[in-house]
């Protein structure tokens, strides 16, 4: 995985943080949404830790 990549992935897992942030600020937060950006962010963090060498990806465990 290239430096590129990896940027790019830290990028998107700040996004996904600023959506998780305004869903949860809503009068009624939508709890499959969260769910959904949860899941991104966390596949997100496991693709970058495999790239930094740290463990291995908690989906194949």
């Amino acid at each position: 995985m290239s430096n590129v990549l990896a940027h790019r992935l830290r990028g998107f897992h700040s996004l996904l943080e600023m959506a998780l942030k305004d869903e949860r600020a809503r009068p009624r937060p939508d709890d499959r949404t969260i769910a959904g950006i949860k899941k991104k962010k966390l596949a997100i963090k496991d693709r970058l830790a495999v790239f930094d060498g740290r463990q291995t990806p908690t989906a194949s465990r």
